[in-house]
Protein backbone atom coordinates (compact mmCIF):
# COMPACT_ATOMS: atom_id res chain seq x y z
CA UNK A 1 0.00 0.00 0.00
CA UNK A 2 2.94 2.51 0.71
CA UNK A 3 4.42 2.29 -2.54
CA UNK A 4 0.97 2.53 -4.34
CA UNK A 5 0.38 5.75 -2.43
CA UNK A 6 3.86 7.05 -2.89
CA UNK A 7 3.47 6.34 -6.69
CA UNK A 8 0.25 7.87 -6.98
CA UNK A 9 1.75 11.01 -5.64
CA UNK A 10 4.36 11.09 -7.79
CA UNK A 11 2.68 10.76 -10.97
CA UNK A 12 -0.20 13.36 -9.89
CA UNK A 13 2.98 15.70 -9.84
CA UNK A 14 3.00 15.60 -13.31
CA UNK A 15 -0.08 16.76 -13.56
CA UNK A 16 -1.52 19.86 -13.68
CA UNK A 17 -4.41 20.67 -11.03
CA UNK A 18 -7.06 21.11 -13.69
CA UNK A 19 -5.96 17.90 -15.25
CA UNK A 20 -6.21 16.54 -11.61
CA UNK A 21 -10.20 17.66 -10.94
CA UNK A 22 -10.79 16.62 -14.44
CA UNK A 23 -9.86 12.80 -13.85
CA UNK A 24 -11.75 13.19 -10.55
CA UNK A 25 -15.09 14.00 -12.22
CA UNK A 26 -14.73 11.54 -15.01
CA UNK A 27 -13.98 8.50 -12.17
CA UNK A 28 -16.37 9.79 -9.87
CA UNK A 29 -19.07 9.68 -13.06
CA UNK A 30 -17.63 5.97 -13.26
CA UNK A 31 -18.22 4.99 -9.74
CA UNK A 32 -21.83 6.62 -10.15
CA UNK A 33 -22.36 3.98 -12.37
CA UNK A 34 -20.89 1.18 -11.15
CA UNK A 35 -22.00 1.47 -7.91
CA UNK A 36 -25.84 0.67 -7.30
CA UNK A 37 -26.04 0.86 -3.09
CA UNK A 38 -23.60 4.25 -3.12
CA UNK A 39 -26.04 5.41 -5.76
CA UNK A 40 -29.04 4.78 -3.95
CA UNK A 41 -27.51 5.97 -0.35
CA UNK A 42 -27.01 9.54 -2.18
CA UNK A 43 -29.98 9.49 -3.80
CA UNK A 44 -31.87 9.18 -0.43
CA UNK A 45 -29.66 11.53 1.13
CA UNK A 46 -30.77 14.03 -1.68
CA UNK A 47 -34.25 13.34 -0.75
CA UNK A 48 -33.61 13.92 2.89
CA UNK A 49 -32.22 17.32 2.47
CA UNK A 50 -35.30 18.20 -0.18
CA UNK A 51 -33.55 19.27 -3.42
CA UNK A 52 -35.78 19.00 -6.20
CA UNK A 53 -34.04 16.45 -8.42
CA UNK A 54 -32.48 13.79 -6.06
CA UNK A 55 -30.75 11.89 -9.08
CA UNK A 56 -29.01 14.74 -10.91
CA UNK A 57 -27.84 15.94 -7.48
CA UNK A 58 -26.28 12.75 -6.80
CA UNK A 59 -24.68 12.05 -9.83
CA UNK A 60 -23.29 15.33 -9.48
CA UNK A 61 -21.92 14.89 -5.93
CA UNK A 62 -20.04 11.61 -7.28
CA UNK A 63 -18.00 13.84 -9.47
CA UNK A 64 -17.60 16.43 -6.86
CA UNK A 65 -16.72 14.37 -4.22
CA UNK A 66 -13.93 12.06 -6.72
CA UNK A 67 -12.46 15.75 -7.40
CA UNK A 68 -12.37 16.66 -4.27
CA UNK A 69 -9.98 12.99 -4.10
CA UNK A 70 -7.70 13.97 -7.14
CA UNK A 71 -7.24 18.09 -5.92
CA UNK A 72 -6.20 16.34 -2.29
CA UNK A 73 -3.13 15.44 -4.23
CA UNK A 74 -2.31 18.77 -5.04
CA UNK A 75 -1.95 19.32 -1.39
CA UNK A 76 1.93 20.18 -1.23
CA UNK A 77 1.36 22.88 -4.38
CA UNK A 78 -1.32 25.05 -2.75
CA UNK A 79 0.91 27.89 -1.92
CA UNK A 80 -0.11 31.91 -1.23
CA UNK A 81 0.21 31.85 -5.16
CA UNK A 82 -2.15 29.84 -5.78
CA UNK A 83 -4.48 30.87 -2.73
CA UNK A 84 -4.49 34.54 -4.76
CA UNK A 85 -7.00 33.37 -7.42
CA UNK A 86 -9.48 31.83 -4.74
CA UNK A 87 -12.54 34.06 -4.10
CA UNK A 88 -13.54 34.69 -0.82
CA UNK A 89 -16.58 35.48 0.59
CA UNK A 90 -16.12 36.53 4.11
CA UNK A 91 -19.18 36.79 6.07
CA UNK A 92 -17.27 37.01 9.66
CA UNK A 93 -16.12 40.64 8.71
CA UNK A 94 -13.16 41.71 10.70
CA UNK A 95 -12.99 39.29 13.51
CA UNK A 96 -10.62 36.84 11.86
CA UNK A 97 -8.14 39.84 12.22
CA UNK A 98 -8.19 38.63 16.37
CA UNK A 99 -5.54 35.38 15.68
CA UNK A 100 -6.01 32.97 18.43
CA UNK A 101 -6.94 29.79 19.41
CA UNK A 102 -10.54 28.46 17.75
CA UNK A 103 -12.01 25.80 15.84
CA UNK A 104 -12.18 26.30 12.51
CA UNK A 105 -14.78 23.61 11.12
CA UNK A 106 -15.80 22.80 7.66
CA UNK A 107 -17.98 19.60 6.40
CA UNK A 108 -17.47 16.77 3.44
CA UNK A 109 -18.17 19.78 0.74
CA UNK A 110 -16.54 21.48 -2.08
CA UNK A 111 -13.17 20.88 -1.31
CA UNK A 112 -12.79 19.42 2.40
CA UNK A 113 -9.25 18.45 1.65
CA UNK A 114 -7.74 21.25 1.31
CA UNK A 115 -9.60 23.79 2.81
CA UNK A 116 -7.21 24.01 6.10
CA UNK A 117 -4.50 24.89 3.51
CA UNK A 118 -6.26 27.68 1.72
CA UNK A 119 -7.94 28.79 4.82
CA UNK A 120 -3.61 29.32 6.25
CA UNK A 121 -3.11 30.78 3.40
CA UNK A 122 -5.29 33.30 2.82
CA UNK A 123 -5.65 34.42 6.73
CA UNK A 124 -2.29 33.81 7.78
CA UNK A 125 -3.28 31.53 10.53
CA UNK A 126 -1.80 28.11 11.96
CA UNK A 127 -4.43 25.16 11.56
CA UNK A 128 -3.83 21.70 13.11
CA UNK A 129 -5.77 19.48 11.51
CA UNK A 130 -7.71 16.36 13.54
CA UNK A 131 -7.57 13.87 11.06
CA UNK A 132 -8.04 9.74 11.82
CA UNK A 133 -4.80 7.55 12.22
CA UNK A 134 -4.26 5.25 8.85
CA UNK A 135 -3.78 1.84 10.07
CA UNK A 136 -0.29 0.98 8.15
CA UNK A 137 2.40 3.60 10.01
CA UNK A 138 4.37 4.17 6.58
CA UNK A 139 1.30 5.22 4.71
CA UNK A 140 -0.03 7.13 7.68
CA UNK A 141 3.51 9.33 7.84
CA UNK A 142 3.87 9.86 4.44
CA UNK A 143 0.35 11.25 3.79
CA UNK A 144 1.30 13.21 7.23
CA UNK A 145 3.87 14.81 5.44
CA UNK A 146 2.18 15.59 2.33
CA UNK A 147 -0.36 17.74 4.13
CA UNK A 148 1.64 19.46 6.77
CA UNK A 149 3.06 22.64 6.09
CA UNK A 150 4.68 25.43 7.64
CA UNK A 151 1.00 26.42 9.15
CA UNK A 152 -0.70 23.41 8.74
CA UNK A 153 -0.26 20.74 11.40
CA UNK A 154 -1.55 17.18 11.85
CA UNK A 155 -3.42 15.63 15.07
CA UNK A 156 -4.27 11.82 15.28
CA UNK A 157 -8.06 11.51 16.26
CA UNK A 158 -6.64 9.34 18.94
CA UNK A 159 -4.56 12.41 20.61
CA UNK A 160 -7.38 14.93 20.31
CA UNK A 161 -7.73 15.07 24.26
CA UNK A 162 -4.04 15.95 24.61
CA UNK A 163 -3.10 17.90 21.81
CA UNK A 164 -5.95 20.40 21.25
CA UNK A 165 -6.26 21.75 23.99
CA UNK A 166 -2.39 22.36 23.86
CA UNK A 167 -3.10 24.40 20.53
CA UNK A 168 -5.90 26.05 21.95
CA UNK A 169 -3.46 27.15 24.73
CA UNK A 170 -1.27 28.11 21.85
CA UNK A 171 -3.24 30.67 19.60
CA UNK A 172 -3.55 27.75 17.21
CA UNK A 173 -6.42 26.87 15.24
CA UNK A 174 -7.86 23.62 15.58
CA UNK A 175 -9.84 22.45 12.28
CA UNK A 176 -12.52 19.35 12.25
CA UNK A 177 -15.53 18.10 10.06
CA UNK A 178 -18.56 17.82 12.24
CA UNK A 179 -20.90 16.82 9.57
CA UNK A 180 -20.87 12.78 9.43
CA UNK A 181 -22.88 10.56 11.40
CA UNK A 182 -21.72 9.71 14.43
CA UNK A 183 -21.56 6.71 16.96
CA UNK A 184 -24.38 6.93 19.73
CA UNK A 185 -22.13 6.84 22.12
CA UNK A 186 -20.00 10.03 21.52
CA UNK A 187 -22.61 12.01 19.92
CA UNK A 188 -25.83 14.15 21.09
CA UNK A 189 -28.97 14.31 18.82
CA UNK A 190 -29.36 17.81 16.90
CA UNK A 191 -32.07 18.72 14.48
CA UNK A 192 -30.35 18.25 10.68
CA UNK A 193 -32.69 19.24 8.04
CA UNK A 194 -35.78 18.51 9.83
CA UNK A 195 -34.03 15.38 11.21
CA UNK A 196 -33.05 14.55 14.88
CA UNK A 197 -29.98 12.48 14.15
CA UNK A 198 -26.45 12.07 16.02
CA UNK A 199 -24.01 15.07 16.53
CA UNK A 200 -20.53 14.32 17.59
CA UNK A 201 -20.23 15.96 20.74
CA UNK A 202 -16.63 16.44 21.59
CA UNK A 203 -15.97 19.79 19.96
CA UNK A 204 -19.32 21.63 21.09
CA UNK A 205 -18.34 20.69 24.77
CA UNK A 206 -14.44 21.74 24.25
CA UNK A 207 -15.74 24.94 22.82
CA UNK A 208 -18.41 25.42 26.06
CA UNK A 209 -14.49 24.47 28.67
CA UNK A 210 -12.19 26.33 26.78
CA UNK A 211 -14.90 29.42 26.49
CA UNK A 212 -13.75 29.55 22.58
CA UNK A 213 -15.72 30.26 19.40
CA UNK A 214 -15.97 27.93 16.07
CA UNK A 215 -15.36 29.43 12.53
CA UNK A 216 -17.06 27.72 9.77
CA UNK A 217 -15.61 28.17 6.57
CA UNK A 218 -15.90 25.88 3.19
CA UNK A 219 -13.84 25.79 0.13
CA UNK A 220 -16.54 25.98 -2.23
CA UNK A 221 -15.91 24.40 -5.85
CA UNK A 222 -15.75 26.80 -8.99
CA UNK A 223 -15.46 26.79 -12.93
CA UNK A 224 -11.57 27.45 -12.49
CA UNK A 225 -10.66 27.41 -8.78
CA UNK A 226 -12.99 27.95 -5.26
CA UNK A 227 -14.53 30.01 -3.35
CA UNK A 228 -13.89 30.53 0.26
CA UNK A 229 -17.05 31.11 2.37
CA UNK A 230 -16.48 31.90 5.71
CA UNK A 231 -19.67 32.19 8.33
CA UNK A 232 -19.72 34.17 11.03
CA UNK A 233 -18.21 32.85 14.60
CA UNK A 234 -20.32 30.82 16.71
CA UNK A 235 -19.22 31.36 20.38
CA UNK A 236 -21.14 29.65 23.44
CA UNK A 237 -24.34 31.13 24.96
CA UNK A 238 -23.32 31.71 28.62
CA UNK A 239 -26.94 32.84 29.58
CA UNK A 240 -27.14 29.19 29.16
CA UNK A 241 -26.67 26.31 31.63
CA UNK A 242 -23.14 24.45 30.65
CA UNK A 243 -25.25 20.87 28.83
CA UNK A 244 -27.75 23.88 27.53
CA UNK A 245 -24.28 25.14 25.52
CA UNK A 246 -23.29 22.21 24.44
CA UNK A 247 -26.62 21.53 22.52
CA UNK A 248 -27.07 25.18 21.78
CA UNK A 249 -23.70 25.16 19.57
CA UNK A 250 -24.11 22.05 18.04
CA UNK A 251 -27.64 23.01 16.80
CA UNK A 252 -25.97 26.50 15.81
CA UNK A 253 -23.63 24.47 13.80
CA UNK A 254 -26.04 22.67 11.86
CA UNK A 255 -27.79 25.73 10.77
CA UNK A 256 -24.83 26.77 8.92
CA UNK A 257 -24.10 23.76 7.72
CA UNK A 258 -27.73 23.50 6.39
CA UNK A 259 -27.39 26.52 4.97
CA UNK A 260 -24.03 25.78 2.62
CA UNK A 261 -25.83 22.12 1.72
CA UNK A 262 -28.98 24.10 0.35
CA UNK A 263 -26.63 26.80 -1.95
CA UNK A 264 -24.28 23.86 -2.95
CA UNK A 265 -26.06 20.82 -2.12
CA UNK A 266 -24.45 18.85 -5.17
CA UNK A 267 -20.94 19.30 -3.70
CA UNK A 268 -21.99 17.44 -0.71
CA UNK A 269 -20.85 14.23 0.13
CA UNK A 270 -23.74 12.35 -0.12
CA UNK A 271 -22.28 9.07 -0.55
CA UNK A 272 -22.34 9.12 3.21
CA UNK A 273 -25.07 7.71 5.40
CA UNK A 274 -25.48 10.72 7.33
CA UNK A 275 -29.08 9.97 8.62
CA UNK A 276 -27.94 6.49 9.78
CA UNK A 277 -29.25 7.57 13.67
CA UNK A 278 -33.05 8.96 13.93
CA UNK A 279 -34.31 10.07 17.95
CA UNK A 280 -38.40 9.85 17.17
CA UNK A 281 -40.12 12.18 19.86
CA UNK A 282 -40.74 9.19 22.14
CA UNK A 283 -37.01 8.95 22.13
CA UNK A 284 -36.62 5.83 20.29
CA UNK A 285 -33.92 5.63 17.94
CA UNK A 286 -34.16 4.16 14.69
CA UNK A 287 -32.28 3.12 11.36
CA UNK A 288 -34.83 2.92 8.61
CA UNK A 289 -33.96 5.43 5.98
CA UNK A 290 -31.26 3.74 4.54
CA UNK A 291 -33.24 -0.17 4.01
Amino acid sequence: MYLIVRALYAISGLFSFQTLRRTGMVLGTLYYHASPSRRRVAEKNAELIGVSDPKSVAKNSFRHSFATFAEALYSHRLDREFAKNIEIENLAGDSLSDAKGDFLITAHIGCWELAAVAFTEIFDRKVAVIGRKMKDAKVNEFLVAQRETDKVLHISHRSVAEKVPECLDSGISVGALLDHSAVQKDSIFVPFFGHNTTFIKGIPMLTVRKEVRIIPAFLIRTEKTYKLVVYPAIEPDKSLKPKERIYDIARRVNVVYEDIIRRYPDQWYLLHKRFKKIMHPDGTVTDTFYK
